[in-house]
This record gives structure tokens, sequence and C-alpha cells, in this order.
């Protein structure tokens, strides 16, 4: 019985993007990211250099959530069951941050 539990859970879709945030010219270090794909969420941190990994049970649209400087953008991104690179980067608009695909 435990062997099969172990090929489910081999056989089950994951989805995984990784990739850096930036705010102009500056790679956001130790920054909070959370991917949401539907009830799902996963949570993580950038490194030092700006870079971060997400691993998701599922693929499709989901959404990428940045916390930077008390305010948290949003971006819709595709996961799929290969691993995707994302290049981010949070700009200021009107006041407020939006994070945009690069």
């Amino acid at each position: 019985m435990f062997a099969w539990l172990i090929s489910l859970s081999l056989l089950a879709p994951t989805g995984e993007i990784f990739g850096d945030i930036r705010a102009g010219e500056t790679y956001l270090a130790e920054v909070p990211v959370v991917l949401t794909c539907g009830a799902e969420k996963v949570e993580a941190a950038t490194d030092k250099a700006g870079s971060f990994r997400l691993k998701t049970a599922g693929s499709g649209k989901c959404t990428l959530t940045v916390t930077y400087k008390k305010q948290s953008p949003s971006v819709d991104v595709v996961v799929f069951e290969r691993p995707t690179r994302y290049r981010f980067i949070v700009e200021e608009s009107e006041g407020k941050l939006v994070l945009k695909r690069v």
C-alpha cells in the first residue's frame, strides 16, 4: 500500500516557476513572494540576489504577489509542468507599486 501511495504522488502534476525580481536596476533581496494557484498558496522569499523558486501541486493560471515597501503588487503567471523562468520588475505608478513581467 505504501509503495502505491508513493507511485501515486509521483504521478501528481507539479508546476514550478523561478526567476528574479527587481526595482529599477536593484534586485530585491529577501522580499516575500506568494504564488497562488486556486486554493493553494506557496510562500517563499527571494534570496540575496533577488532570485526565487516556487513549486506548486498544479499548473495553469496563477498569481504571483510580492510584498515590498508595505505594498503587495500582483501579476498573473502561467505555471507549466516544466519549470518556467520569469523576470519581474516593480515600478511605481500614481503612488502605487505595480509588478510587471519583463
